[in-house]
Parts: C-alpha cells; structure tokens; sequence
C-alpha cells in the first residue's frame, strides 16, 4: 500500500509568540489569587454603575424580553442609533460639539476595538505611529500585532508635556498617526491648551491623523480635559476614543465608541463588519441608560472627587522620606506614577538584580513583603524604568491597607 507523506502545520505568528501576557494583567492574576494581597495593579473599577439604576437595570434592560430582542439578530455596524444618538448629546452638553450620529459615530467592542480601527482605517502596514514614552502599555503591542511601527519619542514631565516632546524631539514627518492619551494611563497626566496647540499645529504641518484616547475623560481635578476635536486645528484630521469600562465602572460591558470625520466612519464600520459584526445589543440598552440618565454628571463627579482624594492621600503618604518621588503630579486619570529609586536604596539586597529596572525590582520587593500588587513602570516605556503605576479604584479598605503597608 502506498503511503502518503503530510506536513502538519507548525508556523504560529511570531510577532504574537514574542509577546509575553502584559505586565499588569500578569500580576493582576497573581494577586487575586492570594486575596491577602492589596491589589494595585489592574484598572477594574470597583464603583458603578450608579446605584440608582440598577433596578430598571435588572428589570427592564437584563430581562427576558430584552436578551431575546439583543440575541435574536445582529446589530448594525455602526451601533445602535439612539445609543450613537446620546454619544452626540453628551458632546453637545459637555463640550459644545456637534456631531452627526449617522455619519461620525459608531460603537465598538470597548474603546480598545475603536483604536484598533482607527489604525487600521488610517494606517498601512509598516506606517510610523508616534507614542509618547510613557504611555499605555498595549498602544506598542497593538501596533506591532497590526504590523505597524511604533515611534517612541520620550516626553519629559512639565506643564505642558505634549508641547515640549514635540518641540524636542519631533516634527511628525513621516508619521501617519499619533496616539494621545488624555487624561492618561499610566501618569494621570492632562494635555494642556499649550499641548493641544503644538500637536494640532504639527498635525497640520504632517499631515497625520491624531487619535485621542479620552476613556478616562470624566477624571480630571487638577486641569480641564478637552477632546482633541474641540481644538480647532484638529477639528478634520483627529479621532475620539471613548468607552463606557472606566468612567461607569463597567470594564466588562465592552461599550465603546469612536467620532471621527465620515470618512473614517465609512471605513471602520466596514472592518468592524469584517472582523467583529456587531456589538451586543443587550448591553447598548444599559450603555444608553447610562448615558440618558439626568443625573449621570453629578455621579460622575462625585465619583471623579473620590479619586481626586485618593490621589492627595497617596501623594501625601508615599512621600520622598519614604523612598517616593512625584516628577509628574497626577492631574487626572485613576493612576498615580511615583518614581521609586529611594524605595530600591531602601529595600533588602536581595531584591536587587543586576540590569533590572529599578521598578520592576520594587514591584517584585512590594509583591512578596509587604503584600502590594503594583505595575513595573518599565512596560509603559524607557522613561518608566525607575517608576510603579498604581491603580486608585479599588475599594477604600484595599486602598488603605496599601498605602500602610508601603511606606
């Protein structure tokens, strides 16, 4: 009998294979797997959605008649239409912009997915994207997935962070798009007028695009935060990202959007079509609720001012006696950026490994002695080496036990 020679399949993606889980998630895990640990490290707000929703909640939008209509049939690319709707009222009511839900909003798998698409809708393979070092770890990651390639340019802390980098260290030439994270992950640092003025006038000159990641938008206490196309000079050339995980406390809801001119629109709800269809429909009637609630801007700024406390608390705690430096005073956002080479002078030798960042090394000591899950400040970006990230929206029993159990 005559046999015949396979080949099984071997090869797997190797930009994929290169990649280890990412830093926070990876500790995160460890964490919640000893519950005596005070977990610092993964942005899972523990408030929201408000209170007084919860029981139309429970009734109308998560009952039977409601999962049956969600489940039943697929959503339109773009989202829903009165859920794009209350996207375009709550830029009119809080920013005074006008935006056409029909033509320049559509709702995403989270703000994640919206980023996604505005890379690829915007970019090529092998295209130049300008990031900040720092700034959000999976910006890097997503970029080499898309087979992009990523420009670090290393934005020093200041006043007006954006407008010194640039003026520094990068025209944008040759640059198809430039990812803002504003207020951000992993600083709680806000662009600045001065900022938005110098990115919006580089934009011009270059010729790319600008994708404002604003999640953490409802976050800010120490400086105003302003989307991207409320500046003028970015009005035709920049992109909103925007979701419903961090503002409502709802992470798993995966609801987000993207605005941007009709162009993009037309294209990215083309790939989402592609790629993902539709989001879940069931979940949009919570994400419009949420929205069309009277009383959603005084929740949220209660909830803004929680943090806003916790930060000054921290700020005053971690203090340089004990090791903490503050470089970067946290304007918004729920994470605090301290740098940490006093703690690691501190900390037993042991810790200590030659060629390590110095912030991985202090978040490997606060991990196993003193029983605090932090970020190493290294996976945002060089400029993170000597730095942890903190996460603030963790419950008040767990943020007071880390902060005695640090210092």
């Amino acid at each position: 009998m005559k046999t015949h020679e396979t080949t099984q399949p071997t090869a797997l993606n190797a930009v994929l294979m290169d990649m280890d889980i990412y830093a926070s998630k990876a500790i995160s895990l460890k964490a919640k797997a000893n519950p005596s640990i005070a977990n610092l490290s993964f942005g899972e707000p523990v408030f929201g959605p408000p209170e007084h929703l919860l029981k139309a909640i429970e009734e109308q939008d998560l009952s039977l008649s409601a999962f049956m209509d969600g489940s039943k049939r697929y959503e339109d690319p773009r989202g829903s239409l009165a859920l794009r709707q209350a996207i375009a009222t709550w830029y009119r009511d809080l920013y005074s912009l006008n935006f056409d839900p029909e033509s320049e909003i559509m709702v995403t798998h989270g703000g994640v997915e919206a980023i996604t698409l505005a890379l690829l809708v915007t970019t090529s393979a092998q295209d130049k994207v300008a990031i900040s070092d720092p700034s959000y770890m999976l910006y890097a990651r997503t970029l080499k997935t898309l087979e992009r390639t990523p420009l670090r340019i290393a934005r020093p802390a200041g006043n007006h962070e954006y407008a010194q980098m640039l003026e520094q260290d990068g025209s944008l030439e040759g640059v198809k798009a430039m990812i803002v994270n504003s207020p951000e992950n992993p600083t709680g640092y806000v662009a600045s007028p001065e900022d938005w003025a110098v990115i919006g006038e580089r934009a011009a000159r270059s010729g790319c695009w600008i994708i404002h990641d604003e999640v953490y938008d409802a976050m800010h206490f120490e400086r105003s935060h302003k989307p991207a196309r409320s500046i003028e000079s970015l009005a035709d050339n920049s992109i909103i990202i925007n979701s419903f995980s961090k503002k409502f406390g709802l992470p798993g809801l995966r609801i987000g959007w993207m605005i941007a001119p009709s162009q993009v629109i037309e294209q990215a709800a083309k790939a989402h079509d592609y790629l993902y269809l539709g989001v879940n429909i069931q979940y949009e009637r919570i994400a419009l609720r949420l929205l069309s609630d009277d009383r959603k801007f005084a929740w949220l700024e209660k909830m803004s001012l929680t943090i806003a406390q916790r930060c000054e608390t921290a700020v005053n705690t971690l203090t340089e006696e004990r090791g903490y430096r503050w470089p970067r005073k946290p304007l918004g956002a729920m994470f605090l950026f301290p740098e940490v080479s006093g703690v690691y002078k501190q900390m037993p030798e042991k810790y200590r490994q030659p060629g390590q960042p110095v912030g991985d090394a202090v978040a490997n000591y606060l991990l196993e002695e003193r029983g605090v899950a932090v970020v190493p400040g290294s996976v945002y970006g060089p400029q993170g080496n000597s730095h942890i990230r903190l996460v603030l929206c963790m419950t008040d029993e767990v943020f007071k036990l880390a902060m005695e159990r640090m210092v």
